[in-house]
C-alpha cells in the first residue's frame, strides 16, 4: 500500500485541479448529490476522500462528515480547502481509527479499485457501520474500464474491446501514474455480502455523450448496501 500512497501523494495536486473541471467527476457528483441530497445530521465517513469535495458536499447537505484518506499530500490540500472540515490521515488499508458501529453512512467514491487489499477495507467498513447504516461505494465501471474505443469511419466510438474481465490484475491508470486494481463486480459484491452486508441498489448511470462516444456503454458503477 505504501507505494501506491506515494504514488497519490504525488498525483495530488494535478488530480484535485482536474476534477473541478472534468465532465466525467461532474456527472459523477450528479449521482451522488441526486442520493444524498439533505441528510439530517447523520455521520458520515468519507472513505478515501481526496482533497476533500464529497466531505464538503455532506457537510453542505445537513451531515455531520470525517473525511479520511491515506495520502499525506491529499489530506493537506483538503485542509486549506475546507478548513473548518474534520479530516484525518489514515491509512485506510489497515484498521480504521474509529470505534465499531460508530458511522450512519459510510461512503467511498471512485477508490476501492485503486487499492490492493479491498476486502479488508470492505471489513473495517462495516464494523464502522451502525446496525442499518448505509455503505455507499462508487468504482469505475469494470466491464468497460480497462477497454479500448472502437471507432468507425467517422471516428464515433461505438464499442469498446475487452480482452479479460474475470481474471484480478493490477495496472497503471494513465492519467495520474496510479496503481489500479481490475477486479470483476462479483468481488465487490461477494466481498460486501461477507461482511453482512445486503445490497440495496446498483447504479450505471451514463456518462458519455452520444455523439463522440456511445453513451449505452456505462463508465461508473455505484452499489448502495445496509448492514444487517
Amino acid at each position: 500500500m505504501q507505494d501506491v500512497i506515494q504514488q497519490w501523494d504525488n498525483a495530488a495536486a494535478a488530480f484535485s485541479e482536474d476534477q473541478e473541471r472534468s465532465e466525467f467527476a461532474d456527472s459523477n457528483k450528479s449521482v451522488i448529490e441526486e442520493r444524498f441530497r439533505r441528510l439530517n445530521g447523520e455521520r458520515v465517513l468519507d472513505l478515501g476522500c481526496g482533497y476533500g469535495w464529497y466531505t464538503d458536499f455532506f457537510t453542505r447537505s445537513g451531515a455531520d462528515a470525517v473525511g479520511v484518506d491515506g495520502s499525506e499530500k491529499m489530506i493537506a490540500i483538503a485542509r486549506e480547502r475546507y478548513p473548518n472540515l474534520d479530516f484525518t490521515l489514515a491509512n485506510i488499508e489497515k484498521s480504521l481509527p474509529f470505534a465499531d458501529g460508530c458511522f450512519d453512512i459510510v461512503f467511498s467514491n471512485q477508490v476501492l479499485m485503486d487499492i490492493e487489499n479491498t476486502e479488508r477495507v470492505i471489513s473495517e467498513c462495516a464494523r464502522v457501520l451502525k446496525e442499518n447504516g448505509v455503505f455507499y461505494f462508487g468504482i469505475v465501471h469494470p466491464c468497460f474500464y480497462d477497454c479500448k474505443w472502437l471507432k468507425d469511419e467517422k471516428g464515433y466510438r461505438y464499442a469498446k474491446a475487452m480482452e479479460r474481465y474475470i481474471s484480478s490484475y493490477r495496472l497503471t491508470n494513465e492519467f495520474w501514474g496510479t496503481a489500479h486494481f481490475h477486479r470483476p463486480l462479483s468481488f465487490y459484491l461477494n466481498s460486501a455480502a461477507k461482511h453482512g452486508l445486503t445490497l440495496k441498489e446498483v447504479c450505471e448511470p451514463v456518462s458519455y455523450d452520444g455523439v463522440t462516444k456511445n453513451n449505452d456503454l456505462p463508465l461508473f458503477f455505484f452499489a448502495e448496501f445496509y448492514k444487517k
